[in-house]
């Protein structure tokens, strides 16, 4: 499923998902799980995961997590 949007959520790690977001400049592939691990630290510390447990973003992928995710369709 390509979403429109970034995600990194707690109930979805352990999953092993290949997630897919839709920007502006095309379509980037990220592992779930790898992404989570690499950047939990950071996450945990945002008012939205200690309240809802994810991580989301509309428009893009936010830097440094986009250098972990592959661009599989360019616009």
């Amino acid at each position: 499923m390509i979403r429109n949007y970034f995600l990194l959520d707690q109930k979805k790690y352990g999953k092993e998902l290949i997630m897919f977001c839709r920007t502006s400049n095309g379509i980037y592939a990220y592992d779930h799980d790898k992404m989570y691990n690499k950047h939990i630290e950071h996450l945990s510390s945002l008012p939205c995961w200690i309240k809802y447990g994810r991580y989301t973003m509309t428009y893009g992928i936010p830097h440094p997590m986009n250098l972990d995710c592959t661009n599989i369709i360019k616009f």
